[in-house]
């Protein structure tokens, strides 16, 4: 007998059994949760919204244009 596991004789490994049939695993969620995810997409449609965008891509009025605005109104104040 060998003192070594790595000078054992190998034996062909065994053919793997048959596959079982796939475990049944507890649903995520309830049924009442679908349910009720079905009630607030009723309840909640998108709907579509109109926004001013600035020249530069950010909603408008910018940080440039309330500065500007603010400069503007401070010197017609002032006047």
């Amino acid at each position: 007998m060998p003192d070594r596991p790595d000078e054992s004789p190998t034996e062909p490994p065994a053919a793997p059994e048959p596959a079982a049939a796939p475990e049944r695993r507890p649903r995520l969620v309830s049924a009442q949760d679908v349910d009720d995810a079905d009630d607030v997409l009723f309840a909640h449609p998108p709907r579509v919204v109109r926004r001013w965008l600035c020249e530069c891509g950010l909603d408008y009025p910018c940080t440039d244009v309330r500065f500007a605005l603010l400069v503007k109104s401070s010197a017609e104040a002032g006047e």
